[in-house]
C-alpha cells in the first residue's frame, strides 16, 4: 500500500505541477523525499509568498514651485497694420521710373514712382527767365525814377511824369513777386512728380505700370504700404469685462499673441487702446495690442489667439498640468518621498492655464511630483526617474504670458530629493 501511495503520489508530482499544492500530496512528498521542480518558485527571505518584487516603475518627474497665477483674458484677435497708405499721384503725369520691388520693405521718403518731368523744368526755366527780365527792367525803372525826382524840384518834369514812373516802379515789383511765386508754384509741382513713400513699411502689388498716365483725378492708388514694424492686434471681448480691460489698459498689462501654422508662434506686446463705446450689435467691446513686431512674426490680416494678463495672484504652487489628474475623491498629484516611493495626494486645483496647473492646496513648494507615467503607479510603489533628454516624449512648449514664479517648473533629478529653486530663479512659464 506505501509504494502504491508512493507511486500516485510522485506521479501526480512530475505529471500536474497544481496538485504540489494539495495538503495530501505535500506530505506523500515529504515522505519519499522528491526534490522540488526545476521551474518551481523558490521563496526569497524578504519577499512576500516567495515572489520577487516588481521592479521600480520610470516616470517623468517635476518639481512644485511657489508662483504667481495670472488672471488671463482670452479672445481672438485678428492682425492689423499700425498704419495704411494708399500712395497716389498729387499731379497729371507719365510714369517714367519705378524705383522699388512689389513687397520690399522702405522707409519713410524713399523714391517710389518719378513721372516726366521735362514740361515741368521748361516751365520753371521760363519762370526764371521771366523773374530776370523784370528785375533788369526795375533796375532802370528806378534809375529814372530817381533822375525825374531831382528835375522836379528845378521844375524841369512835370510831377505827374513823376507819378507816372514810380506807378511803373510798382508795377515792376509786383510782377517779379508774381513771378517768384509762380516759379515756388512749378518747383512744388516737380517735387509731386517725385513720389516718395510718406511712412515706413512694407509695400504691396503695384498698380501701374512704366509708361502709364496717371491723374490726380484718379481714385485708385499706385501702391499700398502698410506699417508692419510695430503692428496693432484688435481683439473683441464681452461687455462684462469692461472692468477688467480697463485695470489692464491702466497698467499697460502684456499680453501674449499666438500664431497657428507649421509651429506655434508666440510674441507678447502691450494693451494701448480702448474703445469709447460697445459694439450695440454683438454686445462686445474693442481692444487694441501694439507688438514691437521686429522680426515681423504678424502678418497684416492674420487670426491670432490673444492671452491678455489682466493681474496676478501671488501664493499658488505651480506644476505641470500632467501631474495634476482627476479621480473619484477629486484632483490628486503623486508625490514622490526620498525612499524613492509614491503616494498619491489630493489637492486644490485653481486653474490651468496653458501646460500649467496652479494649485492652492495639497501640495508645498519642493515637492516632487510624477509628470508623466502615472498609469502604472499604485501607492507604495518605487519609481526611478527617467532622464529627459531620453525620454520619446518632448517637453511641451512654452505658452501664454510668463508668471513671475520663484522657480521654473523644471523635470526632477533622479537624485531625491530634489532641492528646492532658490529665489532668483527664472520665471515659471505657461506652456
Amino acid at each position: 500500500m506505501a509504494a502504491v501511495v508512493a507511486t500516485v503520489g510522485v506521479t501526480a508530482w512530475v505529471a500536474y505541477p497544481p496538485a504540489r499544492d494539495w495538503p495530501g500530496i505535500q506530505q506523500i512528498s515529504n515522505l519519499v523525499g522528491t526534490p522540488p521542480a526545476k521551474n518551481a518558485t523558490t521563496a526569497t527571505p524578504g519577499k512576500k509568498g516567495g515572489r520577487a518584487q516588481s521592479p521600480p516603475v520610470p516616470v517623468a518627474a517635476a518639481t512644485a514651485v511657489t508662483a504667481e497665477m495670472p488672471v488671463v483674458l482670452s479672445a481672438p484677435g485678428t492682425v492689423e497694420p499700425f498704419a495704411t497708405v494708399g500712395v497716389k499721384t498729387r499731379v497729371d503725369g507719365q510714369v517714367s521710373e519705378i524705383a522699388f520691388k512689389e513687397g520690399q520693405e522702405v522707409k519713410a521718403g524713399d523714391v517710389l514712382f518719378r513721372l516726366d518731368d521735362r514740361l515741368i523744368r521748361a516751365q520753371i526755366r521760363q519762370a526764371e527767365a521771366n523773374i530776370t527780365r523784370d528785375k533788369a527792367a526795375l533796375v532802370d525803372a528806378e534809375a529814372i525814377l530817381k533822375r525825374r525826382e531831382s528835375l522836379v524840384a528845378k521844375a524841369i518834369v512835370s510831377e505827374a511824369a513823376t507819378e507816372t514812373q514810380r506807378s511803373a516802379v510798382e508795377v515792376l515789383k509786383a510782377s517779379i513777386a508774381a513771378g517768384q511765386a509762380q516759379l515756388e508754384g512749378w518747383r512744388t509741382q516737380l517735387d509731386y512728380l517725385t513720389i516718395a513713400a510718406p511712412i515706413p513699411g512694407r509695400t504691396g502689388a503695384v498698380k501701374t505700370e512704366l509708361g502709364s498716365n496717371v491723374r490726380a483725378a484718379d481714385t485708385n492708388a499706385l501702391v499700398v504700404i502698410n506699417q508692419t514694424r510695430p503692428i496693432t492686434v484688435t481683439f473683441a471681448v464681452p461687455q462684462v469685462d469692461l472692468a477688467t480691460l480697463r485695470r489692464a489698459l491702466a497698467s499697460r498689462s502684456e499680453a501674449t499673441i499666438r500664431v497657428t501654422g507649421e509651429t506655434m508662434t508666440e510674441t507678447t506686446g502691450k494693451v494701448v487702446f480702448i474703445d469709447n463705446q460697445v459694439d450695440k450689435t454683438t454686445g462686445t467691446l474693442l481692444g487694441k495690442i501694439e507688438v514691437a513686431n521686429d522680426n515681423e512674426v504678424l502678418w497684416p490680416g492674420q487670426a491670432v489667439d490673444v492671452d491678455l494678463v489682466v493681474e496676478r495672484r501671488p501664493g499658488y504652487v505651480a506644476v505641470p498640468s500632467s501631474a495634476v489628474l482627476p479621480s473619484q475623491t477629486g484632483m490628486i498629484a503623486w508625490v514622490i518621498n526620498e525612499q524613492g516611493t509614491v503616494a498619491p495626494r489630493q489637492v486644490e486645483l485653481q486653474r490651468v492655464i496653458g501646460a500649467t496647473a496652479y494649485l492652492s492646496d495639497g501640495l508645498n513648494a519642493g515637492e516632487v511630483v510624477v509628470a508623466d507615467g502615472q498609469l502604472r503607479l499604485s501607492s507604495g510603489a518605487a519609481v526611478t526617474i527617467r532622464d529627459p533628454s531620453k525620454s520619446g516624449t518632448p517637453p511641451p512648449a512654452r505658452r501664454g504670458p510668463p508668471s513671475s514664479a520663484t522657480g521654473e517648473i523644471e523635470p526632477a533629478t533622479p537624485n531625491l530629493p530634489t532641492k528646492q529653486p532658490s529665489d532668483g530663479a527664472s520665471k515659471a512659464t505657461r506652456g
